[in-house]
């Protein structure tokens, strides 16, 4: 997600920079290339990636919280629903359809995060069967 945000002060800012002092037939060039870079920073690689890293993250992290001996487990199903709704949200750039599923999921995603923290702000360390 940073690489897709940092197009900001980046390379953006450069090209705002030479549209702001450029003739009308150069500022059509760099408003396609603004326009192409922002498809492709943005959408495909900070959104599209970010959101896949971000969506495997919490579908491992729930899966590992449902073999835990923790008897909260409903968390962990949570997680792994919200998980499972973010890889399908994050085609919403591809096709339209899955623009419902993308905005339940900004609800849920920032719910899950909130109830995950506290669960592991107010449980006791699980040790290791292994004692390690």
């Amino acid at each position: 997600m940073m690489l897709g945000l940092m197009r900001w002060p980046g390379v953006h800012w450069h090209l705002a920079l030479a549209f702001e002092h450029a003739a009308p037939p150069e500022q059509a060039v760099l408003a396609a290339v603004f326009d192409g870079l922002n498809t492709y920073l943005g959408n495909y690689i900070g959104e599209f990636l970010g959101e896949l890293s971000f969506s495997v993250f919490f579908l491992l992290t729930s899966i590992v919280w449902l073999q835990s001996p923790r008897p909260q487990k409903w968390i962990g199903w949570i997680g792994v629903g919200t998980a499972v709704l973010g890889l399908v949200g994050m085609f919403r750039n591809v096709t339209a359809t899955v623009a419902p599923i993308a905005a339940l999921n900004n609800y849920l995603l920032p719910a899950f995060m909130i109830i995950l923290g506290v669960a592991l702000a107010r449980s006791p360390a699980v040790s290791d069967s292994a004692g390690a």
